[in-house]
């Protein structure tokens, strides 16, 4: 069996900070995939956009968890765009800015919700794969599978959430419509399977602590030079 795996690489990692789950953010998703499906032929395509910005930290922790995906899960990468954008309050058009750190800034990603669909379309008409996995929950992509579907009616693809995410209606209806070819399932966590914590030393880089499998939920992180205003928690979209 031909298998595609099509990771919102950004998409999944914030939706794990908050969570049990965290650590599984360093991913093996290679791995993971063949735990799915035994015996498989295994793509893994996943998109990202990279980190930009002062901090430092995080961009170096970005490039480890990408050069893991690149070296080990032999993933083809796939990079989107990041803005830098001022944030407005939607009613006056006034500057808004975080109450911990002062910053007015966010940061946007583009083009990766396109890019995934662009993949997986393409591969469907050149019968790629015989099953798609999606990690992603994003209601963008529901044209392109519907279109994948119509152009390669022996597909099958398996929606994959995170393992505590809510599996919205609108996919539930496009399981029901073609329940033959879709499957919409959480994550499970005894089929994900992590880089090893001691993988980075080959590399002469270290693992973050807050990644290593006994972490649980990522701690709170308090900016150094923290604003003296109201406590916040500060919004962010990114690899971090």
């Amino acid at each position: 069996m031909k298998v595609s795996l099509y990771v919102d690489g950004l998409n999944f990692y914030e939706s794990s900070k908050r969570y049990r789950w965290y650590p599984y953010g360093w991913c093996n998703w290679r791995k993971t995939i063949e735990n799915y499906c035994p015996g498989a032929e295994v793509q893994v395509k996943y998109f990202t956009s990279e980190r930009s910005g002062r901090d430092q930290e995080a961009m170096e922790r970005q490039r480890l968890h990408l050069k893991a995906m690149e070296d080990i899960a032999h993933a083809k990468i796939i990079k989107g765009e990041t803005r830098r954008r001022s944030v407005q309050c939607q009613r006056c058009g006034g500057t808004m800015r975080c109450p911990q750190c002062g910053s007015n800034e966010r940061f946007t990603e583009k083009m990766t919700d396109v890019k995934i669909a662009l993949h997986i379309f393409e591969d469907a008409i050149d019968e790629a794969f015989d099953r798609a996995y999606v990690v992603s929950g994003d209601l963008d992509l529901l044209p392109a599978l519907e279109a994948a579907l119509r152009r390669n009616d022996r597909a099958q693809i398996v929606v994959l959430f995170p393992p505590d995410g809510i599996i919205v209606e609108e996919f539930m209806d496009l399981e029901r419509k073609h329940e033959k070819h879709v499957r919409c399932l959480r994550l499970d966590t005894r089929l994900m399977q992590r880089f090893p914590d001691d993988l980075p030393k080959r590399w002469h880089m270290e693992l973050p602590e807050h990644w290593r499998v006994d972490a649980g939920p990522r701690p709170k992180i308090i900016p150094k030079n923290r604003a003296r205003q109201i406590p916040a928690s500060r919004a962010s979209w990114s690899e971090s």
